[in-house]
């Protein structure tokens, strides 16, 4: 399913994730009803940004239960490491107020 940031206004967000993907760049995900949905801007493209203060703003009028910063690092299988084991760490972090 493809939720864009329109098809958010008037729905509760239990978990907007933050998804760190590299140096400075920002890929925005969301549950709802326990379903894990990236989300799209305006245009139709996937919604991206190079800053994490950026990414929030998108947000801040929306009715977010709890943000969290996800990463999932790539490097334990270049360095030979079991790629059984899931690497995803989440930190919550806090929402960005709007006055």
């Amino acid at each position: 399913m493809k939720t864009t940031l329109k098809d958010l206004t008037n729905q509760k967000i239990d978990k907007l994730v933050i998804n760190s993907l590299e140096q400075a760049l920002y890929q925005a995900l969301v549950v709802i009803d326990n379903e894990e949905s990236l989300v799209w801007d305006y245009s139709g493209k996937t919604l991206l940004t190079h800053s994490l203060t950026e990414m929030q703003n998108h947000f801040a009028k929306l009715n977010v239960a709890q943000t969290v910063i996800r990463h999932e690092s790539p490097y334990d299988e270049m360095i030979g490491q079991s790629t059984i084991k899931d690497n995803r760490m989440e930190v919550p972090i806090g929402s960005i107020q709007i006055r």
